[in-house]
């Protein structure tokens, strides 16, 4: 984080650092709750069944909540991928900062 201040001073950005913690420490906190969601409701003896790259992708899945990602880190089709995160029982979880956690303007 001091690289960041250090070129956003030098460009001569002003940031509210403790604006920028807060936040972050928000959204980390939304993330992980999703992940551990995902952990929770998924049908992981459904995800061990599948043969690989599959397998690694569904657990990609889960653990970064990204279908794009997993779909192309693992070449699979994404609409495949999709039908198979239905079958695993992943959710999609939509992360968003809630009132006086999200910045002004949001």
């Amino acid at each position: 984080m001091e690289l960041l201040k250090r070129l956003f001073e030098e460009k001569g950005v002003r940031v509210d650092w403790e604006a920028y913690e807060r936040l972050t420490a928000a959204l980390r906190e939304e993330l992980e709750w999703a992940r551990e969601l995902r952990r929770r409701e998924a049908d992981w003896s459904y995800i061990e069944s599948r043969p690989e790259p599959l397998r690694t992708a569904l657990k990609l899945l889960v653990e970064t909540g990204d279908l794009k990602l997993a779909s192309k880190l693992c070449s699979i089709p994404l609409d495949e991928l999709n039908e198979e995160r239905i079958k695993a029982k992943i959710p999609i979880v939509v992360v968003s900062l809630k009132g006086d956690e999200a910045p002004e303007g949001a």
